[in-house]
């Protein structure tokens, strides 16, 4: 049976309107988080963050692995700092449910993936923190991370660290990613390490840092760019094959 991936949604106001009345507030995730998963050979199911804390054993019961997805800004106040004003939008349903849910699937030792603030949430979760918004607060030399071109295109390459999960995945110690974040790593969590940066430093990827689980966050967007490079497809690949050597779980 196909490993199952739940894929953390977002949610999202419609500015259409039918008859002069808003269409209202929709879950979403986008379809290449779906597409990828299904490419790597998963099962997608997406998972709104809009239930309460005790539906959070019921949904990973039925899970192999956990996609954490890309989105808006987490909350200054779960890493113990007033917001900046620069910080952009945050959504603290989002916030409460990916926490829970990140929190009991490492508890259970489901495989997680986090991408852009999926990598967040899981620094954020382990004890990290962020730097509110890059420019701000490392100043001018750092790179341009909220590129203006279409995501599919690769605007600067990550250097990975020797001996790691994602230098594994990759086969290579450097590849060009996208980058579509004003947010990043700042205070690593004591159980993640550093396993790839940007030129300027910026934290691109972080790992379980003993290595005995398969925990792996990267700050780019890999599921836009999986015609860039055969790295990217391996990333899903990797993390659907993790899923499957654990799908027993789902009958226990």
């Amino acid at each position: 049976m196909p490993p199952v991936i739940g894929v953390s949604a977002t949610l999202k106001d419609d500015t259409e309107t039918v008859a002069e009345r808003p269409l209202g507030r929709f879950v979403r995730a986008d379809l290449d988080y779906v597409q990828s998963v299904v490419e790597a050979g998963g099962v997608p199911v997406v998972l709104p963050p809009v239930v309460e804390p005790e539906y959070v054993d019921p949904l990973l019961g039925g899970l192999d692995g956990l996609l954490l997805s890309g989105g808006s800004d987490l909350d200054p106040s779960h890493y113990g700092e007033e917001p900046l004003p620069e910080m952009g939008p945050t959504l603290p349903e989002r916030d409460a449910f990916e926490l829970a849910l990140a929190g009991r699937a490492l508890e259970v030792g489901l495989p997680v993936l986090g991408i852009c603030r999926g990598l967040q949430v899981l620094n954020v979760l382990l004890g990290g923190s962020l730097y509110q918004d890059l420019k701000t607060q490392l100043g001018e030399g750092v790179l341009e991370h909220r590129q203006k071109t279409p995501k599919c295109q690769p605007v600067h390459e990550v250097e990975l660290a020797g001996e790691s999960l994602l230098g594994g995945i990759a086969g290579k110690d450097r590849f060009a990613v996208n980058s579509y974040h004003h947010q990043a790593v700042k205070e690593v969590a004591g159980d993640l390490r550093v396993s790839a940066r940007s030129p300027d430093g910026v934290v691109e990827a972080l790992e379980w840092r003993d290595g005995s689980r398969w925990v792996l966050g990267i700050q780019w967007h890999a599921e836009a760019m999986r015609e860039a490079g055969p790295e990217q497809r391996r990333l899903f690949s990797a993390f659907v094959e993790a899923a499957g050597r654990g799908s027993g779980r789902r009958a226990a």
